[in-house]
């Protein structure tokens, strides 16, 4: 059952990233990403430059003019592998946005069980109220022909009156918020059916739910990054190998013919490398690693005020729903008494307070369960971030 109640709230959990395309935008990153890491690795030993020259030479001494063809080929070698960095820059770069893409995937789920939550809620309520109305307009109409006959006061009559006016307008306004939040989740899950949320079991441990902890991850890649950093800016003292072959046909009748080269030399950066400045990255790279410590403390107290409302409101339900079947017997003794006038009607209206209070209370927790556990079992599985 809990299987079937995940997949509902996971289809529409799912139609609604797909409307805000959180893996389109992602997929894209990814592609740049990757484009990018391929562009530098290519380059690593492929700076390839070709160069052609041609020219044509008049001399005095000369009859006639003679052609001149020159043709180069240079490259650069990274042979201690600075570029190395570059591509695992955009490599973390890349884990960074899926980090972030995971921790919005989490935060739009909870915010979507909320709202369906809410949703049902106000629903049920909703319902509750009807049929508390329907049969008050009953009771309403036995007392306006008591009232006639005597037996009850015209002011009675009216504060009861009330009562029913007020029950009314709590119903409109409910129906009108169900409406303006049908239309919100339509927006964002156009074909999907307003899921259900009825789990109540815990499916998982919180070993499971720590697994997940999309901002510890975010914190960990930054700490990479500036590592990373530090250790570009430290060899960007290492020279680069420059090579080349050069070909050089010659059409002058005085020369000695064609002529060849080969040339390799070093490209020497006058900075001598940053040393300062990479150990300062280092340093920065060491103290965002000592925040992963918070982002454990941070974690934990998620999973335990999930965890804490779930078994508050477990516990609160076992013991309202004994209590309401007392308070069912009350109000329908009440009920009988009222009409018969053994009674008043503050005492009537009391009862039917702490009856509806009741029943109220038991639809609020019984949400509250429901969303916790669904918010608990969802993480803890790994699902929500696929």
């Amino acid at each position: 059952m809990s299987i079937v109640l995940n997949a509902d709230v996971m289809s529409f959990y799912k139609s609604v990233l797909k409307t805000l395309k959180y893996d389109k935008t992602y997929s894209l990153s990814k592609k740049a990403s990757d484009i990018s890491r391929e562009s530098v690795h290519y380059g690593l030993y492929t700076n390839f430059t070709f160069d052609v020259n041609y020219a044509s030479i008049k001399a005095r001494t000369l009859n006639s003019s003679f052609d001149t063809t020159d043709v180069a080929i240079n490259d650069t070698l990274d042979l201690f592998g600075k570029g190395n960095y570059k591509v695992k820059k955009l490599s973390l770069d890349l884990k960074e946005k899926k980090s972030l893409l995971d921790l919005q995937k989490e935060q739009l789920f909870i915010t979507l069980v909320d709202i369906l939550a809410q949703y049902h809620k106000i629903d049920e309520q909703s319902s509750l109220h009807t049929t508390l109305l329907e049969e008050q307009e009953n009771i309403y109409n036995k007392l306006q022909k008591l009232q006639q006959s005597g037996a009850i006061t015209s002011i009675d009559l009216l504060r009861f009156k009330n009562t029913i006016t007020t029950l009314k307008t709590k119903i409109i306004s409910e129906k009108s918020e169900l409406n303006k939040m049908k239309k919100q989740l339509k927006l964002y899950a156009p074909n999907e059916v307003i899921p259900t949320l009825k789990q109540n079991k815990l499916l998982y441990h919180k070993e499971d739910f720590l697994t997940y902890n999309p901002s510890l991850k975010i914190n960990d890649i930054n700490s990479q990054r500036l590592n990373t950093q530090a250790k570009i800016s430290k060899i960007s003292y290492l020279p680069d190998i420059t090579a080349g072959i050069a070909y050089q046909k010659l059409g002058d009748p005085t020369g000695y013919g064609d002529n060849y080269s080969f040339n390799i030399g070093l490209h020497i950066p006058l900075n001598g490398g940053d040393f300062k400045q990479a150990e300062a990255l280092k340093i920065q790279s060491l103290t965002q690693k000592n925040k992963d410590i918070q982002y454990k403390i941070n974690r934990e107290n998620e999973y335990m005020k999930l965890y804490e409302d779930y078994l508050n409101a477990q516990k609160q339900l076992a013991i309202l729903r004994e209590s309401l079947n007392d308070y069912n017997k009350s109000e329908k003794t009440i009920k009988i008494s009222f009409l018969k006038q053994y009674v008043d009607f503050i005492t009537y209206l009391q009862v039917l307070n702490q009856t509806l209070d009741i029943k109220e209370k038991i639809i609020n927790m019984k949400y509250q369960e429901s969303s916790r556990v669904t918010m608990l079992n969802m993480i803890s599985s790994g699902k929500i971030y696929e």
